[in-house]
């Protein structure tokens, strides 16, 4: 991606906000808060009972990835949802960044399979990709829509989608919105929104090309087994696409000390720091996902590319970090994921 001039000064802005910060880390944590973040999200949700709220919807699931106070929390935003100066507003500067990035990461993989095919055979199969409609034929799921600000994106652009949120006030606010653009049902996408978590989706036996769980992941009770039904709706050789936020000092200061405490960009109490996860966790879940199509050992599949994001402060535009800066500054805070299934 092609960035401004002023690049260099963001790169900077980062590194010094980070050694300024971190350096008096323990100004913000109490010494029992920082032994507490150390350990290991992962292991604290695999090894330890639940404590969490219980089950939203006494179904025949065993476990309820819905955290009430989270739903609670956005249905008193839901009506807002749309406002672009709101108090979701950086998701809306984000939604351009999101989308470009899974059409990157799909015309990736498209290039990839002419390549394979081209070595192995000696031919080159045709392709239904077209970067007009580049989700044509495609379902995709929107876990954790909101009020559809991605569903409608990827409708535009070919894919039939289904936005999914356990809020029903997000749902509600999101078939509204729909209804005032004639153009979303005139294809070559379609649209449709309900109201469910991915576990019953998983149960009701849904599947799709593409799962897409974009900033909810961070507001989720049980989150190892929110990845593995959202990772059990892919369909065989189809893509898992996450966004999220890290666990370290550097994402405590700009997204809840600054973002929501400081400045107010977002609602205070908007995120909890213990509920992020470090891509090295998010990827270690996924590896350890088991295909339960197979009978054998087999795995689920495997993540093809982390990539950490930023915003410029002074346009408020989202960019992806070039591959030139260090790896620890890229993935402090914001970042993308993508995973493949076998």
């Amino acid at each position: 991606m092609g960035h401004s001039t002023s690049f260099g000064t963001i790169i900077r802005f980062y590194s010094k906000t980070k050694r300024g910060i971190v350096t008096d880390f323990s100004k913000i944590y109490t010494s029992k808060q920082i032994r507490n973040i150390s350990s290991t999200l992962f292991n604290f949700h695999q090894n330890s009972p639940s404590t969490e709220s219980p089950a939203h919807d006494p179904s025949s699931s065993q476990y309820s990835t819905i955290n009430e106070p989270e739903i609670l929390k956005f249905n008193q935003l839901a009506k807002e949802w749309w406002s672009p100066n709101g108090p979701v507003k950086l998701l809306h500067s984000m939604n351009p960044l999101r989308v470009s990035y899974i059409r990157q990461q799909l015309s990736k993989h498209n290039n990839e399979e002419k390549l394979k095919n081209v070595q192995e055979g000696g031919y080159e199969t045709s392709s239904s990709y077209d970067d007009r409609i580049p989700f044509k034929n495609l379902r995709i799921l929107d876990i954790g829509c909101g009020g559809g600000v991605l569903s409608e994106s990827l409708v535009r652009l070919g894919a039939s989608v289904l936005g999914a949120d356990a809020s029903p006030e997000n749902i509600h606010i999101a078939r509204l919105h729909a209804r005032k653009d004639p153009g979303l049902y005139s294809g070559p996408g379609t649209l449709k929104y309900k109201c469910v978590p991915a576990e019953k989706l998983l149960e009701n036996g849904e599947s799709f090309d593409i799962v897409c769980a974009m900033e909810i992941i961070e507001h989720v009770n049980h989150p190892v087994e929110f990845l593995k039904a959202c990772a059990g709706l892919v369909k065989p050789g189809g893509h898992l696409f996450l966004s999220t936020i890290s666990r370290t000092p550097l994402s405590y200061v700009l997204t809840i000390l600054l973002a929501e405490r400081v400045f107010g960009i977002v609602p205070n109490g908007t995120h909890d720091f213990n509920n992020y996860l470090k891509p090295d966790e998010l990827q270690q879940i996924i590896d350890r996902i088991p295909d339960n199509d197979n009978s054998d050992d087999s795995k689920w599949g495997h993540v093809t590319d982390i990539t950490g994001i930023g915003v410029n402060p002074i346009t408020g535009k989202w960019f992806e970090f070039n591959h030139w800066v260090p790896r620890r500054i890229q993935l402090d805070v914001n970042y993308l994921l993508t995973a493949k299934r076998n």
